[in-house]
């Protein structure tokens, strides 16, 4: 076994874990089943196949794949031998993926074999002399996976160990609330995320699986993974997510923590989960965007006593995020809240538009600032947007909550989500929760289009439970039920089939806007 004497990078972490987690499998798909002591030698080998192809140490492998086990495997290769992971998305268009590598400085690209033609035009747009290696068939790829592990000697890790410094991976922003950004995390604070997983989805135990659909572009994927490789536990990938495969996999591999957005969740109670038997779930995950009450509810209700809410970004990570257990939720009325900050996290309410230091009084709302150990080391190539971002170990989210008298954070949406209407401003993510609650409504999304009266004009967009019911009796639900005021009430309901989502499955508001 490959030993350090203890372990300050992910590159170490990943090397023991794997070792440990030996015989039983530690990355699973629909194709492959691949335990921890194979993950760790393909690893190896990929990482040499790195190095034989021209990467060299602190040099950028991109990634054009869908989740999957072999992408696992080569994911964790890069960061294990001091190169730099980034996953590109595989809904992007060629130009974009051209210019993201361009602006990565990427040395070798990765990718999906049935992704062949879309990596051939990325390649060609970033006028780089980008090499290419297939996942699956090698096609005209200049090496592929299988040809790698088979024939390439294992990487020197003891001779080429990263530091705790050193950047082990760019995640990108999902890109729903503008241009996505490079996230940089270094091997410290993976290291640190990996850890703070243990709290937040602990117990994570050699028992314990996860099943992941979220793609890996974004950071649910290595918020989820990381811990789980840490724990020497098995990690499940699903290509496409349709809630049958998703209650599909959760029965077959017998997963433990089922990790979904409020959004998919949402979709999944609509498909009939109690005809599954997912007994062997300890723990479920809401987390990506503000949960409605009923979504814990039915949560608890009907799928795990134990839920975990939590607030999470691919800036924080696990280690520096905010969470509410079941009994924050159940027990103390803190439905609705994101709870409170993990081990070694804090949490500050700046006044919107005020620096790091003009904190909001306790009980107003403002923008929410976090800080903790797996805090990201800022953005790639963009200092000045890291300079407004991040200071002295605290980083803005542009999110906007309050906490309320017992220090719980109460999330309401984002800064860019506020609805100026008649020069009132409005959360859009209230009057959803609102909505939320009537029994003929399975998703909503509320948007502010523009108006000429009144700068926005409110408009909710519906999914039907059954018949949707008339625009009216929504109306008088939300001034009687709820106790929305006047200016709050969306000025029309648009009934659709089905809400945009971007990939990562969070709802996409701004594919609803007029406006773009």
């Amino acid at each position: 076994m490959l030993r350090t004497p203890f372990i300050e990078t992910l590159s170490d972490l990943f090397i023991r874990s794997a070792a440990w987690r030996g015989r039983d499998e530690l990355f699973v798909d629909e194709e492959d089943r691949i335990t921890g002591t194979d993950a760790l030698d393909q690893a190896l080998g990929m990482a040499q196949g790195f190095a034989d192809h021209g990467a060299t140490s602190g040099r950028v492998i991109a990634f054009l794949c869908r989740s999957s086990a072999r992408h696992a495997v080569a994911w964790f290769a890069a960061p294990m031998s001091g190169r730099i992971a980034c996953s590109l998305h595989v809904r992007e268009t060629p130009e974009r993926l051209g210019q993201a590598l361009d602006w990565l400085d990427a040395s070798i690209l990765v990718h999906d074999s049935d992704l062949e033609a879309e990596a051939i035009a990325a390649v060609s747009a970033s006028g780089r002399p980008i090499r290419r290696i297939s996942l699956g068939a090698r096609g005209s790829a200049d090496a592929d996976y299988s040809g790698i592990i088979a024939s390439t000697a294992p990487f020197d890790v003891a001779a080429n160990r990263p530091k705790p410094a050193d950047v082990a991976a760019i995640v990108f922003s999902s890109g729903t609330t503008g241009k996505p950004k490079g996230i940089m995390h270094s091997q410290k604070t993976l290291l640190e995320a990996a850890k703070g997983g243990q709290v937040v989805m602990g117990p994570i135990t050699p028992d314990s699986a996860t099943l992941l659909y979220m793609q890996p572009s974004f950071a649910a994927w290595p918020i989820i993974v990381l811990p789980y490789v840490a724990a020497k536990a098995k990690v499940c990938f699903g290509k496409l997510f349709t809630p049958p495969a998703f209650l599909e996999s959760c029965q077959r591999e017998r997963i433990t923590l089922a990790p979904l957005v409020p959004t998919m969740w949402r979709m999944v109670f609509e498909a009939s989960p109690e005809n599954y038997d997912l007994s062997a779930l300890t723990l479920v995950s809401i987390s990506g965007e503000a949960p409605a009450p009923s979504d814990v509810r039915q949560l608890y209700d009907r799928f795990c006593r134990n839920i975990c809410c939590v607030y999470l970004s691919g800036e924080a990570f696990t280690a520096s995020g905010v969470m509410a257990n079941t009994r924050d939720l159940m027990e103390r009325g803190k439905i609705g809240s994101s709870g409170r900050p993990v081990v070694g996290a804090d949490v500050r309410i700046l006044v919107p538009g005020g620096s790091f230091d003009d904190e909001a009084p306790n009980g107003e709302t403002g923008e929410i600032a976090i800080s903790g150990p797996s805090l990201a080391i800022g953005y790639w190539r963009d200092p000045e947007l890291t300079r407004e971002k991040f200071h002295d170990g605290w980083w803005r989210s542009g999110d906007l909550g309050r906490l309320d008298s017992d220090n719980y954070l109460w999330v309401s949406g984002r800064i860019d989500n506020v609805i100026n209407t008649g020069g009132i401003k409005v959360s859009g993510e209230e009057i959803e929760h609102a909505l939320l609650s009537h029994p003929a409504i399975a998703q909503c999304a509320v948007v502010g289009q523009p108006d000429q009266r009144l700068g926005q004009r409110i408009e909710a967009y519906l999914v039907a439970r059954g018949a949707p019911p008339e625009s009216g009796e929504i109306d008088l639900f939300l001034r009687q039920k709820r106790h929305l005021a006047g200016y709050k009430i969306p000025k029309a309901f648009h009934w659709i089939d089905a809400m945009p989502t971007g990939p990562t499955g969070k709802l996409f508001r701004r594919a609803l806007r007029t406006d773009g």
